[in-house]
């Protein structure tokens, strides 16, 4: 793209974390609506890490902001860093959006002054949306996210290790997103429950993370613990393209994630999406699509967060998953195949209703052309 156009996305367009999955989401949404924007790569890398993103976003690269509107998918640690890097006048003459992740039920203060540089806020998630609110004087709009996998093969079961004939359950998390939060553990001990009361099924759970050291002892316990459960699970640790991420969800029964908060929840989300259960704690960011007719909701209690496991901790709680229930819930399915496919299909619809690229989009070419009408 040799000219800045109106609008310009500016996050991570080709990076395999969380805010790239965030800003691409974004891209896809707003172009399914009919709209042209450009896209900003702050840091000009990893584009060729996955020829797929390559392919559909590299035509998009902008040479720089818009002076009209930009959409910032990054977090209020990354302003500064970012803002370092692109152009002052065009940043002062536009209008600027952040668009942010949160995942606990109050936003930190110093961070709320950094996204008071914007001009207005975009909330992943309702639940971000009310963290966010009382925290800064800028408008802060709900905007959920768009989820919609699209797959470029067919790889099968085989391809991913994974029994033919099991009743498969994946949980897929980064440790850069702090374990502590993901809970990890928790789907495992799920697991060795469901393994200890039907010990003739056929089970099988797949473990999919990345980033951390793998000497820390939380990465040292959680491999001892699938090592444990010898060929029934698996740790998969390689760097998957998002066509292969879409198939390994693709290719399992169930996907189950014992968070003890989210922003949004984009693998439960993806899960759905591709007509699979998502069975997750009932707190937090992914309420924005999973409700009881499309899902599987685990109770909760809250508790404090603790003094090292997340960014600016004080006074805030998160929830603690109930693990008996959760077991409970993967036996019912386990046990009712009909029921399995049938949510999962409810499942599908809700998410192709509610969040696809078209209906976020829409949302999103509203608000921006109610700007457009005041500007």
């Amino acid at each position: 793209m040799s000219e800045t156009p109106d609008l310009c996305v500016v996050g991570h367009p080709f990076a395999p974390i969380g805010m790239g999955t965030h800003g691409r989401a974004a891209i896809r949404a707003l172009r399914a609506a009919r709209l042209s924007p450009g896209v900003v790569d702050i840091y000009g890398m990893d584009r060729r890490r996955d020829a797929g993103l390559e392919a559909e976003f590299a035509p998009l690269l902008a040479p720089g902001l818009s002076p009209r509107t930009n959409l910032f998918c990054i977090n209020a640690d990354e302003v500064e860093p970012t803002l370092a890097r692109m152009d002052a006048g065009a940043f002062a003459s536009a209008y600027n959006i952040i668009y942010p992740a949160w995942e606990l039920a109050r936003y930190p203060e110093p961070w709320a002054r950094i996204l008071e540089r914007f001009d207005e806020v975009w909330a992943p998630s309702a639940f971000v949306r009310d963290a966010i609110t009382p925290a800064v004087a800028r408008p802060v709009l709900h905007m959920p996210l768009s989820v919609e996998p699209r797959l470029g093969s067919f790889l099968g079961r085989r391809y991913f290790a994974i029994p033919e004939h099991s009743f498969a359950m994946l949980f897929s998390f980064d440790f850069s997103s702090y374990a502590q939060r993901k809970n990890p553990g928790a789907v495992l001990e799920v697991f060795e429950r469901l393994v200890a009361r039907r010990p003739e099924a056929a089970l099988h759970c797949v473990i999919k993370f990345k980033g951390g050291d793998p000497e820390h002892p939380t990465a040292k316990a959680l491999m001892a613990r699938i090592a444990a459960l010898g060929g029934r699970a698996q740790a998969l640790t390689r760097e998957l393209s998002d066509d292969e991420m879409g198939n390994l969800v693709r290719n399992v029964d169930a996907f189950v994630s014992l968070q003890r908060s989210e922003g949004f929840g984009f693998g439960m989300a993806e899960a759905m999406a591709l007509g699979r259960v998502a069975a997750a704690t009932g707190y937090s960011g992914n309420l924005d699509f999973m409700t009881p007719e499309t899902s599987r909701l685990v109770d909760y209690r809250l508790v404090p967060v603790g003094p090292d496991d997340y960014p600016y901790p004080d006074d805030q709680v998160w929830a603690e998953p109930d693990l008996d229930q959760a077991v409970a819930i993967l036996e019912a399915l386990l046990d009712d195949p009909v029921e399995l496919r049938a949510l999962g299909g409810r499942a599908r619809r809700h998410m192709r209703t509610h969040f696809s690229h078209r209906a976020s989009g829409l949302r999103y070419a509203a608000r921006l052309g109610e700007l457009a009408a005041r500007a």
